[in-house]
């Protein structure tokens, strides 16, 4: 389009136009066969004059023009369409035509008159095809009304017209078009054409349009990955937009040698190589291309030569090559007592255990830190699921040279996993009333009440804890339905209203309905923020007792004190499942 535009006068222009918009353009009506689809972008802004062209006016033009952007602004479609018009007839010379000719024909277009504003919007392309701000943005209006009356061929033919443009494809509202343009082309099958379109969007609007950008990019990567893989044009692509990222960077002048270039394609290659049993030929075929390319570059970086190897594997299906490969990597560049990277083999190697133990005879504990003694132990109970082993192995540990906070990480770790090691763990701790405190959680996290509540009165005669066992004592003693025992020791506890609500809730577990709702009450007058929930935690004590009258006084009630409330909302449901009028008592006494 952008050569063979038509170049019409300006008095040309204005005639025809005259003539038009004297006679008004016909409406085809709007008997559309099928159901109208989603509108463009919620987000897109709409065109406007520059501020430039608006100074560029003489008074007359920007009043008349001024009056209807306001009635625009306020969404009366239909009224600022006809101002739109008489402006175009008061100053049919004026600059600013084009501007109010997209208006008039976006007006008709947002009072649902599509059929009459793509006429409209088609003047604009008639007459000013190359004021690029305004028939642009009427060519892609075109199309959308179009996607909105459920015709995808019609609004796919002009968005690639926009598409096709150097200057239209670059317009701010070209970038939802012609994604939608490429989406069409890859449900059509045309998928060459379709990574055009995106690579398009992906290039003209990597900053003017980063979600645009970004869809686009996570389309064009997996066809250059995988549907027609192909380095090269990867390579290029990813120079061409700054890289992969959600932003543009600075890439590095030689990518043949770039170890973030070759990394991200390590990434899309493993992100993109999913195939099922049935794609076996394919997958072969997919991976064997990336290891060929990736192979023989960075051999001192363990990071990238894991990945290859894993690349290789998937491609020729060949454990041991895999092994040989992580093996001749290891003892090329394995440095002396360094345990980390033994550690890291023995994890790459996790799903046979021979080689992990092979790995493992070359440690030498008394040199390795506790960290590192730790990492090869959870090893062995996550990975290898070697729970024999791995205890052997807590007992290489120094528990001596460890801090308390490290102690106490190391017996939550066997809390569930092997909870025999953590009384001991707790007894190796510098401060032992701190190890008394661990131990206490522990038996609190496995709900144990046997051991636990005396431990807990042991431990609340620390002033530093006393607080924290109160309450683990009390609710273990809630959990083992020892709830009168329960309740004393929630009264003791100072943290209301937590206290409070488990006492409510061992009197309700206990059968003794009015003095739940007694404590309940006592949240609802003391604790506003509360309340509500208060209410209605009362109203359901009483519907569970079978207590009827006072279960609808309690609903009653929340309506009327807690109206902008959530419970509110429920308390009103739950009446009229009930059939019950909304006025009446608003208190079970």
């Amino acid at each position: 389009m952008s050569n063979g535009r038509a170049n019409v006068t300006g008095a040309r222009q204005g005639a025809v136009l005259l003539v038009v918009l004297a006679l008004g353009l016909p409406s085809l009506g709007r008997g559309a066969t099928r159901p109208p689809r989603e509108r463009g972008p919620a987000h897109t802004a709409e065109v406007q004059l520059t501020n430039e062209e608006f100074k560029a006016l003489d008074t007359f033009e920007a009043h008349s023009l001024a009056k209807a952007d306001k009635v625009f602004a306020a969404r009366d479609f239909k009224r600022a369409a006809a101002e739109y018009e008489s402006f175009v007839l008061e100053f049919p010379k004026s600059k600013a035509i084009p501007y109010a000719l997209l208006r008039r024909a976006r007006g008709l277009h947002l009072a649902d008159k599509r059929f009459e504003a793509i006429k409209e919007y088609q003047q604009v392309l008639d007459y000013f095809p190359n004021a690029v701000r305004y028939a642009a943005a009427a060519l892609y209006y075109i199309g959308l009304c179009h996607w909105e009356n459920a015709d995808e061929e019609e609004a796919m033919k002009s968005w690639a017209k926009m598409a096709a443009d150097a200057d239209y494809s670059r317009h701010p509202l070209a970038a939802w078009a012609i994604n939608r343009l490429a989406e069409h082309l890859a449900k059509e099958g045309q998928t060459e054409r379709a990574a055009t379109h995106y690579r398009q969007v992906a290039v003209n609007f990597r900053t003017a349009n980063p979600e645009a950008a970004k869809h686009a990019i996570q389309q064009v990567i997996p066809f250059l990955v995988r549907a027609q893989a192909d380095e090269a044009k990867l390579r290029a692509f990813y120079r061409e937009i700054g890289g992969f990222g959600d932003r543009p960077e600075n890439v590095d002048d030689d990518l043949a040698v770039s170890r973030r270039y070759w990394e991200t394609v390590c990434r899309v290659v493993q992100e993109h190589g999913r195939f099922d049993e049935a794609q076996a030929s394919l997958r072969e075929r997919y991976y064997r291309y990336w290891a060929e390319k990736l192979d023989g570059k960075f051999p001192d970086w363990d990071d990238y030569q894991i990945q290859v190897a894993g690349i290789r594997l998937a491609a020729d299906r060949d454990v041991a090559k895999w092994m040989k490969r992580l093996d001749e990597q290891f003892e090329r560049y394995q440095k002396p007592d360094d345990y980390g990277r033994v550690i890291r083999w023995m994890g790459l190697f996790a799903a046979h255990k021979p080689k992990v133990m092979d790995y493992y005879a070359r440690l030498r504990f008394e040199k390795m830190s506790n960290a590192q003694v730790r990492d090869v132990m959870k090893l062995f109970y996550e990975r290898v699921g070697d729970a024999k082993m791995a205890r052997n192995l807590f007992g290489k540990l120094r528990l001596d040279d460890m801090p308390d906070s490290e102690k106490a990480d190391l017996a939550k770790y066997f809390y569930q996993r092997d909870p025999d090691l953590v009384e001991g763990i707790c007894a190796r701790f510098d401060d032992k009333e701190l190890g008394r405190m661990e131990l206490l959680r522990f038996h609190h996290a496995r709900k144990d009440a046997k051991q636990g509540v005396p431990l807990a009165d042991e431990v609340a005669k620390l002033p530093r804890f006393a607080k924290e066992a109160l309450w683990l004592k009390a609710q273990l003693l809630h959990w083992s339905e020892k709830y009168p025992q329960a309740i004393a020791a929630y009264q003791q506890c100072d943290n209301p209203p937590e206290n409070v609500w488990a006492i409510a809730e061992c009197y309700v577990r206990m059968g003794k309905v009015e003095q739940a709702v007694s404590q309940l009450r006592e949240i609802e007058g003391f604790f506003k923020q509360h309340a509500p929930e208060a209410a209605m935690r009362i109203a359901r004590i009483y519907r569970e007792a079978g207590m009827r009258p006072q279960h609808i006084a309690s609903l009653r009630a929340i309506l009327k004190k807690y109206p902008e409330s959530w419970q509110s909302s429920a308390a009103h449901q739950e009446l009229e499942r009930m059939g019950i009028r909304m006025g009446g008592g608003v208190d079970a006494e």
